[in-house]
């Protein structure tokens, strides 16, 4: 079923662009919408190549290509990642996930010069966006730069961002879901002078946790896009993964850690809160720090968000468990939609706006060092009203 999805959407692919190399295409495309017309138009543009007198602080070789991955018990599942070597800068530019298909953490400081050599090993076109940076229009990876089995794509820019979180992941035309769903996604962590004064937790106690659903048949294969409706609505797994692993535990400290949150789900949105009903600590969304902590009851997080969240265990036994949930909601879908993924044709065991645990956290270890919440973070670039371009005539922006 997975394989006839994805040639389906090859021979569409293919046939568009035989389409568009005919007058009978040229007739069609006219008919078209221009933003339509404009993507399916692009031409194949050779890969970008190292340039000489550009003298990176960071260079990395980035691969992707199919692997298989110990997921479930039994059978390995057959997946697409991301491998990465480090040619040239800091040893802690790259964190591997223990156990986990997914793409290296890729750390990042503001200011430095880095150059990736993006290599394509998958028998299917693929390109690399850098979702969250500040880069070049031709290093943003556009569809239109995607390249073939075989061929490497050099990107080279400057680290223009504050700190903050941003995501890597393919950006093919028509099949970027797929190749995300597939494994290909990553996390950018940027650090700059502001945050290291905060003196945050970092190293062990800095801790990624990217949260994902997915399918999966008997055999342990992923499944991808059953119905029209997983095509209209987005694709909803039933099993929930963290860090590329199912029932995820962690091992704490009794002191205060940094989470660094990332919803990687083609579409699922959830709703985070603790079980014991303890506020979540905000120090960061996807534009970087906030200017001070916001605690709330729960924080909704949707396909792509990243929050940077302060987890204090400091005054937790050993032996406690904690679990991080998604609390139940409503609204996302249309109401038809709902009922069938709660109790339709197409029900889900893990329906959108349900209650169900994300991840377990242990208390196993008794410290008495932990650091203090800081009461100022950074300055986050708000605008006062002197400075905004038009405060007697403010745009409308209405949201159905």
């Amino acid at each position: 079923m997975v394989k006839l999805e994805v040639n389906t959407m090859k021979t569409t692919l293919a046939r568009r662009r035989f389409l568009l190399g005919t007058g009978l295409g040229l007739l069609t495309s006219a008919s078209w919408p221009r933003w339509l017309a404009a993507m399916e138009g692009m031409n194949k543009i050779a890969p970008l190549t190292a340039t000489p007198g550009f003298k990176p602080d960071v260079e990395l070789d980035l691969t992707c290509q199919p692997s298989l991955q110990s997921i479930l018990p039994g059978a390995k599942t057959r997946v697409y990642r991301y491998h990465a070597r480090l040619r040239k800068g800091p040893e802690n530019t790259l964190l591997h996930l223990s156990g986990s298909y997914l793409g290296p953490i890729l750390r990042f400081a503001t200011g430095q010069k880095i150059r990736i050599h993006l290599h394509n090993r998958l028998d299917e076109p693929s390109i690399t966006h850098w979702h969250g940076l500040h880069v070049p229009a031709h290093m943003d990876g556009h569809p239109r730069f995607a390249i073939d089995r075989g061929e490497t794509f050099v990107y080279e820019f400057e680290m223009r961002n504050r700190a903050g979180m941003a995501i890597y992941h393919p950006h093919p035309h028509d099949i970027t879901g797929w190749q995300v769903y597939q494994g290909l996604a990553g996390a950018i962590l940027i650090h700059d002078a502001e945050e290291r004064r905060l003196a945050l937790p970092d190293g062990d106690y800095e801790i990624p946790l990217v949260i994902q659903d997915r399918l999966f048949n008997d055999d342990n294969q992923l499944v991808y896009t059953q119905h029209m409706h997983d095509r209209m609505m987005g694709m909803h797994g039933d099993r929930i993964l963290v860090n590329g692993r199912p029932d995820f535990k962690l091992d704490v400290d009794s002191r205060a850690y940094r989470f660094r949150l990332l919803n990687a789900a083609n579409a699922r949105i959830y709703k985070l809160a603790w079980s014991d009903g303890s506020p979540i600590t905000v120090l960061g969304t996807d534009g970087g720090l906030l200017a001070a902590p916001v605690s709330k009851p729960y924080v909704m997080l949707a396909p792509g968000e990243r929050l940077d969240v302060w987890a204090d265990f400091s005054g937790r036994a050993v032996g406690e468990q904690l679990e991080l949930r998604s609390r139940p909601f409503q609204g996302a879908l249309p109401a038809m939609a709902q009922r069938m993924m709660h109790g339709g044709m197409h029900a889900s065991s893990l329906p959108l706006g349900g209650d169900y645990p994300l991840l377990t956290v242990n208390v196993t270890r008794k410290v008495t060092d932990s650091p203090e919440l800081p009461q100022t973070l950074a300055d986050a670039g708000y605008l006062d009203m002197p400075q905004i371009a038009n405060p007697d005539h403010p745009v409308p922006i209405g949201i159905g």
